[in-house]
């Protein structure tokens, strides 16, 4: 007995009241044989006699079972973090530690030290739930932040164009039939203009699109007649170069992305110009490609020109910059990419030799196979 005449298990009582949650004894067959634990402790005095396998949850059985296994034959294990089901089913995540009693003849008796860190765990998942909200809040300010400048910037260089046009054929107070046909233009324009940022701004409120396995050459064909009358009107031709039948997975706004890639390619082509939509596949990836023979893209545009500018900062590149943008983010929502490339074409001189050329651009879309 200490000094003082307290008792071993008074002292024992006290330093489990003031330092952890239960203290248990096994013995040789893994039974609880002892338990001693603080009253607000939910396992205390209800596992007397009944094996500690028990008390873990279901699918971690084969984890408790290797766990006492290991204990009985001699092994001294801490920090073992697991689950358990107290005889209330309540389900709880415990911290364990084990060491035979008497080293020299460890199958005989295991002491188990147990701490519920159930409200530890819970309050970890909270804070990580709210980090990660703060997270995505942070990252939808920063998108509307975005998105807020984009369309400042439409509004300064792209809107205020045609009202200036508008507002100058109104005060001269006389307006004539050419006059009407420039405010009609304009408003054409606008309208445009803002419903093309609308669409900008959802595909950029969105986080993943429903995919659905269709005929993917299908799709390109009604792209491809809805834009023919257009080409025609321009004296643009359009190839196609893929198989009538090419299953892919994919999402409506890839015609949407398909068809701005083909609409820019007949307006930057010359007339009596071809513009070819193709189709590479392999296993892993699809790839659209669209080549024209127009002025094609400088290099030091090949990136940003898919990022929505200031089209004054772009010598050469016309537009809001908008439709590429799209067309990069829906890419990226089917997990793919958009690029750009030069269109060379093969030509040969008068001795008979091949020889290339930059003819145009290829806009390449590739989103996987599957």
């Amino acid at each position: 007995m200490p000094e003082g005449g307290i008792s071993n298990r008074k002292l024992v009582k006290r330093i489990v009241d003031l330092a952890i949650d239960a203290i248990l004894l096994l013995d040789s067959e893994g039974k609880v044989t002892y338990c001693i634990c603080r009253p607000s402790f939910i396992l205390c005095g209800k596992v007397v006699g009944k094996p500690l396998f028990d008390l873990w949850l279901p699918e971690l059985k084969r984890e408790g079972e290797k766990i006492i296994h290991a204990a009985l034959n001699g092994r001294i294990l801490r920090g073992i973090i697991s689950g358990w089901e107290s005889p209330e089913r309540e389900r709880m995540v415990v911290n364990l530690a084990f060491a035979p009693l008497d080293e020299k003849n460890p199958e005989s008796r295991v002491v188990v030290i147990v701490r519920d860190i159930t409200r530890e765990v819970e309050a970890e998942r909270r804070v990580s739930r709210y980090i990660h909200e703060l997270m995505e809040y942070v990252k939808h300010v920063e998108k509307s932040n975005q998105l807020k400048d984009t369309f400042a910037d439409i509004m300064r260089h792209d809107i205020l164009n045609p009202l200036s046009a508008i507002k100058s054929v109104v005060s001269t107070g006389n307006v004539n039939k050419s006059g009407i046909e420039l405010i009609k233009k304009s408003v054409e324009r606008i309208e445009k203009i803002v419903s093309t940022f609308s669409r900008y701004a959802f595909l950029h409120s969105i986080e993943e699109l429903d995919f659905r396995e269709d005929n993917l050459a299908k799709m390109l064909d009604e792209v491809v007649d809805t834009l023919t009358p257009v080409a025609e009107s321009r004296g643009v031709k359009i190839v196609k170069k893929y198989p009538p039948e090419i299953k892919a997975q994919f999402s409506p706004f890839l015609e949407e992305a398909v068809a701005n890639l083909l609409s820019n390619a007949i307006k930057f082509s010359p007339p009596r110009g071809e513009v070819t939509i193709e189709v590479q596949a392999d296993e892993d990836c699809l790839k659209i490609m669209v080549k024209d023979m127009g002025i094609g893209v400088p290099d030091r545009y090949k990136k940003s020109i898919f990022e929505r500018f200031v089209r004054g900062k772009k010598e050469g590149i016309q537009g809001s910059g908008l439709g590429l943008a799209i067309v990069k983010r829906i890419a990226e929502l089917h997990k793919g990419e958009v690029w750009v490339e030069d269109n060379l074409v093969e030509y040969q001189d008068s001795s008979g030799r091949v020889h290339q050329k930059k003819q145009g651009s290829v806009f390449v879309l590739r989103i996987p196979a599957v």
